[in-house]
């Protein structure tokens, strides 16, 4: 986890690689520095980490290092757990790698807050999440070095992500650092050699802090043998703990931390999940409680709270919503005082009637660019910002006059995957929902989005 702390004045107002403006500083640890930062050309927030100054890294550690990026941009296109790199810089003499921003909460958090109650049905839907990133990891070649509650995120949608990777390495290097304690499968200096065995083992750690139970411990027998101690499995677990508590001794166990063993626990995984209730498929921040076997951990966390006003503004200033919220409102004051309830909803009344008609004169923005998603290397003509696709959408919609069908509001949103594009614009007309995609390939040409634009308008206004 990021958590050294040098200078911070300095680091508060470091310069990044531009375009990326400093939206501050995340911490350090492993082999860099980390920047929260905004590109403004794509309307993104991502994060920016710094490494070692180029100059003063010998040749085979930045080959090194370069082969760690490729390895984990692989392993985030085979599971959506692992952030996406979008590219590596050089800049200021240093190496810079910009990466996708994730949000959510560290298990590490929530289980301090002890607000949340997870059963063990949800223990197993996080566990299988790092399962398929493992293997992921396994088969691109990179250890992460340091897989612990603090750098797994559950966000407000229950979804899993597996953050800080600066202390990964190919396997077969030295680490650079020591993972979490109790996490760790040797407990000696940083120079170790990293081994798939190492982020088995962190899991196998996970699976018991999930369950609440004491993390194992490494000892020496009498013959100064390695030996782990794990804690004991609870009488009567159901089919869900058992594969938990199961698993968990294997990938603990020095003498079974081989390949092939997290796929075949992937398997067993993906058969338990099948026989659990829709309910347990539902957002991991939902409140839900393991029964029996110990197989339950306190989660929580004030940031997993959604937000209500995130809701349709529209909806909420709709005259008829509103004079329905008044009229228990009016009900109440009528049992208590007749007469002042008369005079009270008459003024209301006259104050609705007014804010209505301000309502339906006011100008009203009726585009919305709602999220722009656009790989790492993806062709995208010269100047394209946030600003340059909304206005041409406007454009259009405006030529085809659109904005008059029923003064409806339009979303539009792009997601480009390195080849790849879809641009899609929603609205709604006579009470129906309407959704139009056009999907093509990316282009440095201005004219091919233009083209790709105008059809996108003309089936808006087909409807």
């Amino acid at each position: 986890m990021l958590n050294t702390n040098p200078d911070r004045d300095t680091c508060e107002t470091m310069r990044l690689p531009p375009p990326l403006e400093n939206r501050g500083f995340l911490g350090g640890g492993g082999q860099g520095l980390a920047w929260l930062a905004l590109d403004p050309k794509l309307n993104r927030m991502l994060v920016a980490k710094r490494f070692q100054a180029r100059r003063s890294m010998s040749r085979g550690a930045l080959l090194r290092l370069e082969a760690t990026f490729a390895a984990q941009a692989k392993v985030a296109a085979m599971t959506s757990v692992v952030p996406q790199i979008y590219r590596v810089e050089n800049f200021e003499g240093a190496v810079w790698l910009l990466l996708e921003f994730v949000e959510g909460v560290s298990l590490q958090r929530l289980q301090a807050a002890e607000k949340l109650t997870m059963g063990d049905s949800q223990i197993l839907l996080i566990v299988m999440g790092l399962l398929k990133t493992l293997t992921a990891l396994e088969a691109s070649g990179l250890v992460h070095g340091d897989v612990a509650p603090g750098n797994i995120l559950l966000n407000a949608q229950g979804q899993i992500r597996l953050i800080d990777f600066s202390s990964s390495v190919l396997r077969g290097t030295p680490r650079p650092a020591r993972g979490a304690v109790g996490f760790v499968r040797d407990s000696g200096s940083t120079a170790k050699i990293a081994a798939f065995a190492d982020d088995q083992y962190a899991l196998g750690s996970m699976i018991y802090w999930l369950l609440a139970a004491n993390l194992p411990v490494t000892t020496c027998d009498q013959y100064g043998q390695a030996v782990v101690t794990r804690a004991e499995k609870p009488e009567g677990c159901t089919g869900c703990a058992n594969l938990l508590w199961e698993s968990a001794a294997i990938l603990t166990d020095r003498n079974k931390n081989r390949s092939g063993v997290l796929s075949s626990l992937a398997g067993r995984y993906r058969q338990q999940a099948r026989l659990l209730p829709s309910e347990s498929r539902s957002s991991l921040a939902a409140r839900v409680g393991g029964k029996g076997c110990a197989a339950k951990a306190h989660l929580g966390d004030e940031p997993l709270i959604i937000s209500q006003g995130a809701t349709d503004q529209s909806a909420l200033l709709d005259p008829k919503s509103v004079s329905k919220k008044m009229a228990s409102v009016f009900a109440g004051c009528a049992q208590k005082e007749p007469g002042f309830a008369k005079a009270f909803a008459l003024a209301c009344l006259i104050a609705l009637g007014g804010f209505a008609g301000f309502l339906s004169t006011s100008p009203v923005p009726y585009l919305t660019l709602g999220s722009v998603r656009v790989a790492a290397n993806t062709a995208l003509p010269s100047g394209f910002s946030h600003d340059w696709l909304s206005e041409r959408l406007q454009r259009v919609l405006d030529e085809r006059g659109v904005v008059l069908l029923a003064k409806q509001t339009f979303i539009a949103g792009l997601d480009c995957d390195h080849y790849t594009c879809v641009l899609s614009l929603d609205h709604q007309t006579n009470g129906a929902d309407h959704a139009h995609q056009q999907t093509f390939t990316a282009s440095a040409e201005p004219q091919v989005w233009e083209s790709v634009i105008s059809d996108l308008g003309r089936a808006v206004a087909a409807h």
